[in-house]
């Protein structure tokens, strides 16, 4: 009885914490797991290395229409924050490095984009399923983990606060 009692505490403390839900209050405070990825022009490139940025990493799939409709609305608001220190990472962990390079063409401004082969990185986010937004503070630590479709509402908190 004890043992259920527990484990059904623990269930709710899962499902109803702000990194689970669908937004979060911003009160999540954790490092970021440093990470580096090669972009789509061969550069590598690590977390470490935009430190003092804030970051917004996307983990996606080109055959997600939400993560589409997420990934449109971050490179948007990263072409009009780039000057405020904004840098939007999108991986995707289940495409070729062909087709991505198809789809980035696609947009008149890109993000960092790379491939995440074998969902790596987003394991180490513990970004499954997809998609997953992660908010990375200018300090390098995780603030907020959105699943699931980004309301344009939620973005605008986020950087309003974080930037």
């Amino acid at each position: 009885m004890k043992r259920v009692l527990v484990l059904l505490a623990l269930l709710c403390l899962a499902l109803f914490s702000p990194a689970s839900a669908g937004g979060g209050s911003g009160a999540l405070r954790r490092p970021a797991p440093n990470f580096t990825l090669t972009d789509l022009g061969g550069e590598r490139v690590s977390l470490a290395d935009l430190r003092g940025e804030a970051v917004i990493v996307q983990f996606g799939d080109l055959g997600c229409g939400v993560c589409r409709e997420n990934d449109r609305l971050l490179r948007q608001y990263q072409f009009e924050y780039l000057s405020h220190g904004l840098v939007v990472v999108s991986l995707y962990g289940q495409a070729t490095l062909g087709e991505v390079q198809r789809y980035d063409a696609e947009f008149t401004f890109s993000t960092l984009t790379g491939l995440d082969p074998g969902q790596a990185i987003a394991r180490q986010y513990q970004a499954l399923p997809i998609p997953t937004t992660v908010f990375i503070d200018r300090d390098g630590f995780i603030r907020d983990v959105h699943r699931g479709r980004l309301s344009e509402e939620e973005l605008l908190r986020w950087l309003q606060r974080f930037l």
